[in-house]
């Protein structure tokens, strides 16, 4: 007698032993028990999920001797033709080699008026349905919706959206999910005791997890891994013989990563090149690590989310500790890139040995909370903490007192600032610079707060940004308008203020423009904004006014913008700003008069 093959001696032959899909077992068992029948039935997912297999399982439950059943004898005449794929009354049709009309019409539509030849009903099981022409789905619609009573079809496909919805709209749909790793490796314990295979738990989960997510994938790379090793296997043999990348592996080379162990991940690489083992492969199992460590750092451990078992989820959480969910989604993003140039480069080691140094070297990039509460520690050996990396920057003024630069990028802008080897090291080689303390003692740098130019914080007073926001100094009403604008996050009110020359008066303001234009329209649109600001700020409406000028030369917002440079330059020029700057590499974004 010649060998079967595992995946189909071990085929499920009825609902109980379908593995991972309880839910469609369960439906199509109650249909049976309480008679509630379909005339067609659609079942769609990844292959090797047990389509084919429930297919032909409901098809011996209609069929078999003891009447409709939702547990055939599988004894019976009809179980066993159909279980060996010769019975009358069950055809079995492969769409991908039956894609034209005239099959569908020969096999199907000629032949569905004939009753059965024995059993109850004449089942139709339409294999990779998707692969049928539109020219065979219009033949078969009229019969889909309107069959015999004694015609029932079943269609398997593993890619539903090829399948036209008017297909779709007739038939009962059932969704395959790909099986959990662990149900895979019991179902392969199972098959390697009656198969009298001595293989380890590890080995097991290796032959489970290569299977990814299909049982018959997984059986046939047991079938495989029995034949390099015979009935005694280990771990070592299972990576061998399927290529696989050990679980081991990945773990070094992420550790390796959370170290920025460049060395490391050059051995990694190379023990894999050594070993022939698909470097793309490799890239793509590192991406399945990441995104399991991502799932983990928010707070899901569930083994059917994960698709791991519990002793890796043990593993990968010491693992997550050291990583942020910002630097996971980085790197997953990097290795995506890498993959790609893996598959394009004539040298693919090349590109993931650049690929993982480069990613370890991202690993050392800080977040700028990171960055501001160390500028907060170096502040506060400067000057005995007057400095404050939550207040704002000091520049300098017409009259020659200082105000506050600020460094900050704008609000919709990210930065990732790379720090020295060490902190201790940059704190221990610092020179103040000249007038540097003086910058310091009259103002504090903010490097996280949007621009700002309030009154600069003395020498033992407390922080004002930990205070109750004070009243609104004379001078400081359109800033402090344009500031809540700015909160409220209506951009373009802030952009038309900037294009007019604008005063302030108690209970308004006037906007000046050259001529009518969208700005000033937008404006006089503004007023119930206005007046709800006005509330807010001042404890009485405000009303804005938008006047027009005239004047053919320079337009108020042009005027406004060229007295901020003259300002910002001379800001520049001061000796503490300068030091300020040249420092802490920063950039003076705004400067108003204190």
């Amino acid at each position: 007698m010649s060998y079967q093959v595992i995946a189909r001696k071990y085929r499920p032959l009825t609902f109980t032993d379908l593995t991972g899909q309880e839910h469609i077992a369960r439906t199509l068992k109650n249909a049976l028990e309480n008679k509630r029948l379909h005339h067609a039935y659609l079942f769609s997912g990844v292959r090797g999920t047990g389509k084919t297999t429930t297919a032909r399982i409901l098809a011996k439950c209609l069929n078999c001797i003891k009447g409709v059943t939702s547990e055939p004898c599988l004894q019976c005449p009809s179980c066993l033709e159909i279980a060996a794929g010769n019975s009358l009354d069950v055809i079995e049709i492969d769409a991908a080699s039956n894609t034209g009309v005239d099959n569908v019409r020969e096999v199907i539509v000629n032949s569905i008026s004939i009753g059965p030849a024995r059993d109850r009903y004449k089942v139709f099981i339409i294999d990779e349905v998707h692969m049928l022409s539109n020219q065979a789905f219009n033949a078969l619609l009229k019969t889909l919706e309107e069959p015999p009573a004694h015609v029932v079809f079943m269609m398997a496909t593993t890619e539903l959206h090829k399948v036209p919805d008017t297909i779709l709209s007739r038939c009962q749909q059932f969704e395959f999910r790909q099986i959990p790793v662990d149900k895979i490796f019991q179902r392969l314990h199972e098959i390697s005791e009656a198969e009298k295979v001595k293989i380890s738990a590890g080995a097991l989960r290796e032959v489970a997890r290569a299977g990814n997510g299909s049982l018959r994938d997984a059986q046939s790379a047991l079938d495989q891994v029995i034949s390099f090793s015979g009935t005694e296997i280990s771990e070592q043999d299972v990576i061998h013989s399927l290529g696989l990348v050990s679980a081991k592996i990945l773990g070094q080379a992420i550790q390796a990563i959370a170290e920025q162990d460049t060395s490391g991940l050059l051995k990694v690489v190379d023990e894999l090149d050594s070993s022939g083992h698909d470097l793309r492969y490799f890239t793509r199992e590192l991406m399945t690590y990441f995104r399991h460590l991502l799932v983990i750092k928010s707070g899901l451990t569930s083994s059917e989310v994960l698709g791991i078992s519990a002793s890796e989820i043990d593993n990968l959480r010491k693992l997550s500790a050291q990583f942020s969910e910002e630097d996971v989604v980085r790197f997953f993003h990097l290795l995506t890139e890498i993959e790609k140039q893996i598959k394009d480069s004539p040298q693919p080691r090349f590109q993931l040995e650049i690929g993982l140094v480069k990613i370890a070297q991202v690993a050392r990039l800080r977040s700028l909370n990171e960055v501001i509460q160390r500028l907060e520690e170096l502040a506060a050996k400067l000057d005995g903490g007057s400095f404050s990396a939550s207040g704002s920057a000091s520049a300098v003024s017409k009259s020659g007192a200082p105000v506050r630069p600020n460094l900050s990028p704008p609000a919709t802008q990210r930065i990732a600032i790379q720090p020295p080897a060490t902190t201790s090291a940059a704190t221990n080689t610092f020179e103040e610079p000249p007038g540097f303390s003086d910058a310091f003692n009259q103002g504090s740098f903010a490097p996280s707060e949007p621009a700002s130019l309030s009154e600069p914080v003395r020498k033992g007073e407390p922080n004002p940004a930990a205070l109750p926001r004070p009243a609104i100094k004379a001078g400081h009403e359109v800033g402090a308008i344009k500031a809540e604008l700015e909160k409220r996050r209506k951009a373009l009110v802030v952009m038309a203020l900037e294009e007019a020359k604008v005063e302030y008066e108690v209970g308004g303001i006037t906007a000046t423009f050259a001529t009518e234009n969208t700005f000033s329209k937008r404006l006089r649109e503004s007023a119930q904004l206005f007046r709800e600001i006005g509330e807010q700020l001042f404890a009485e409406p405000l009303r804005i006014t938008v006047k027009l000028s005239g004047e053919a030369g320079i337009t108020p917002a042009q005027e406004a913008k060229q007295a901020r440079e003259k300002m910002i330059e001379s800001v520049k020029n001061n000796p503490a700003v300068k030091a300020l700057l040249d420092t802490f590499r920063g950039e003076i974004i705004d400067v108003q008069e204190a």
